[in-house]
């Protein structure tokens, strides 16, 4: 696994899918189709910065290839995790509030 495709996967997912979702609810938001309370919109925004969920190495068990692919992925986005949900996290308080 090269470093440059694990630095990439880390940055679709903790710098442009919560950017994207942040256009996402903004948008749901402006049309109409969720409510303008602030713990539903952080809940919902919180939903983009997550880490990727257990099912993808579930998966790659079930089917037996790229488990050490994914087991690297997986390792490395959730260590950073941590400081992606600080920041995330700070944003969309100061964004809804």
């Amino acid at each position: 696994m090269s470093i440059p495709l694990v630095l990439g996967i880390a940055a679709v997912r903790y710098i442009f899918l919560p950017g994207f979702g942040i256009l996402i609810v903004k948008g749901a938001l402006h049309f109409g189709l969720v409510r303008d309370d602030p713990l539903y919109l952080f809940v919902l925004l919180l939903q983009f910065a997550l880490p990727p969920a257990m099912n993808i190495g579930t998966i790659t068990q079930l089917f037996g290839a790229g488990e050490s692919d994914c087991s690297v992925i997986m390792l490395w986005t959730y260590g950073l995790a941590s400081i992606a949900l600080t920041l995330w996290s700070t944003f969309f308080m100061w964004l809804v509030a």
